[in-house]
């Protein structure tokens, strides 16, 4: 597969709040990349561990957790952290869209236990995550045009410093603070 992408939108876990706008991005996203999306009740953990491991892309549009036992959550639960240690995928690139993705506990020696590092033991070549809380619509802008700027053959350091600028482009007043676009980072084969 070149794409397969996951947006729970509902979460078993009642604590967690409704991603509207998610379902709108991994939607449009399936249309730029031609590619598998799961949406609210099929964007389950099993579905995940079972069928993403051969995509290309691979995009999360959910809620995570960079606690001390971090987890990104699915429709039907979380994976956790230690599930990455034995889920394997080929993934040229895997995008978090969720908060705090880059966070984690930071071990001696080790360096920060987030989930970041999580899919890069499993075999991805570059990881997209998150180094705060992210905004739901902002993401969603950013990452339309990071996969747009993808297809257009731009590597992935260009596509997403050049959906960053865009966004910055589009929006005025507070909506350009760093706080909204500059929280996604590229770790790995740029």
């Amino acid at each position: 597969n070149n794409f397969i992408g996951y947006s729970p939108v509902f979460f078993k876990d009642k604590s967690l709040h409704k991603l509207a706008y998610t379902e709108d991005e991994i939607v449009a996203l399936e249309n730029i990349m031609d590619g598998e999306i799961q949406i609210k009740n099929t964007a389950t953990k099993e579905h995940f561990l079972t069928n993403s491991h051969n995509s290309k892309i691979i995009h999360l549009a959910t809620h995570a957790d960079a606690s001390k036992n971090p987890w990104i959550g699915f429709s039907d639960g979380n994976l956790e952290l230690h599930e990455l240690y034995t889920y394997k995928n080929n993934a040229q690139l895997v995008v978090l869209s969720a908060c705090n993705t880059s966070l984690g506990e930071v071990a001696t020696g080790e360096g920060v236990l987030s989930l970041a590092r999580g899919f890069f033991y499993s075999g991805a070549n570059s990881v997209s995550s998150t180094l705060w809380n992210v905004n739901d619509v902002a993401t969603s802008s950013i990452m339309l045009d990071f996969y747009k700027n993808l297809k257009k053959g731009q590597s992935k350091s260009t596509a997403l410093n050049n959906a960053k600028l865009t966004y910055i482009e589009q929006h005025t007043l507070s909506e350009v603070s760093p706080y909204y676009w500059a929280s996604f980072v590229l770790i790995g084969d740029t």
